[in-house]
C-alpha cells in the first residue's frame, strides 16, 4: 500500500468563527496565506480605485458580494468571507492611505408646487360681523341690501329656497365631491336649479330676509355633510 500523504491544516478563529483551509501537502496551490495576502490587496485595490463610487468600505463590501473573484481565491461560503472580512480587514482610514474620505452630497431636486386658491370671497366687501363658532356654524358678511353675491367655487344650484324665517331666501350649491355651500337672507335671487356657474357668477344680492338683524350674507360650507370654518379655505 502507499502511504497517504500527510495533510497541511491552517486554522483562523475570530470569536466564534473559524476559517480552515486544508492543503495536501505536494499539490502545486497557493498557501492560506499567500491568498490571504493576494486577497487583502484585492480589496485595498477596490477601496482606493476612484473609479468607483461611493464610501471605500461601502465599495468593498459591494464588490465582494458582486463578483466571483473571492470564490475563485478561498473556494468556501461567501458568507463567511463577509464576516470575516468585517473583522479583520483595515478600517476607512487605514484603506485611504491618509486621503480624505469621499462624501457624496446628494442633491435632491427642488420641485416648487404652485397652488392657486380656488375659492373666492362671496362678496366684494369682505366685512366679518360674526365668525364660526358651535352655536354659529358659518360666517356673516355685512354688506348693504343689493349687493352682489357669488358663488365661492364652481358648482350646480342643487336647491333654491325662499322662506319667511331661519335662513329666509336661501341657495344650495353643490362644488362636488361632497362639497356644499350655502348662502342665506339673500333679498333676491338671480339664478335657477341645476343651473352650473363659476365663481364670476352672480347668484343673488345681499339682504335682510327671515332671521337676521341686518343686512348681510350668512354663509355655510359643508364637507359630505359636515358643517366646517369656512375661514379655513378662503383666508
Amino acid at each position: 500500500m502507499g502511504s497517504i500523504a500527510p495533510r497541511m491544516i491552517w486554522k483562523l478563529k475570530i470569536g466564534k468563527y473559524q476559517l480552515t483551509l486544508k492543503r495536501i501537502v505536494g499539490r502545486p496551490k497557493r498557501t492560506f496565506f499567500s491568498q490571504t495576502r493576494e486577497y487583502f490587496s484585492y480589496l485595498r485595490k477596490i477601496a482606493e480605485d476612484r473609479r468607483f463610487s461611493g464610501n471605500p468600505v461601502s465599495r468593498v463590501f459591494r464588490r465582494v458580494f458582486e463578483t466571483k473573484k473571492i470564490r475563485q481565491l478561498f473556494g468556501i461560503n461567501l458568507l463567511t468571507i463577509a464576516v470575516v472580512s468585517g473583522a479583520i480587514s483595515p478600517s476607512t482610514s487605514a484603506i485611504s492611505s491618509g486621503e480624505t474620505a469621499e462624501i457624496t452630497t446628494i442633491s435632491p431636486r427642488i420641485i416648487q408646487l404652485t397652488t392657486q386658491n380656488s375659492a373666492r370671497w362671496p362678496v366684494e366687501e369682505v366685512r366679518i360681523t360674526q365668525g364660526y363658532h358651535r352655536y354659529h356654524k358659518a360666517i356673516d358678511l355685512a354688506e348693504p341690501v343689493g349687493s352682489p353675491v357669488y358663488p365661492i367655487m364652481d358648482g350646480v344650484v342643487e336647491s333654491i329656497s325662499y322662506q319667511r324665517f331661519s335662513y329666509g331666501n336661501h341657495i344650495i350649491i353643490d362644488h362636488g365631491f361632497g362639497f356644499k355651500s350655502l348662502y342665506a337672507h339673500l333679498s333676491k335671487i338671480v339664478i335657477k336649479k341645476g343651473q352650473e356657474i363659476d365663481k364670476n357668477t352672480v347668484i343673488g344680492l345681499v339682504g335682510n330676509t327671515g332671521r337676521s338683524t341686518g343686512p348681510h350674507l350668512h354663509l355655510e360650507v359643508y364637507d359630505n355633510g359636515q358643517p366646517f370654518n369656512p375661514l379655513t379655505i378662503l383666508k
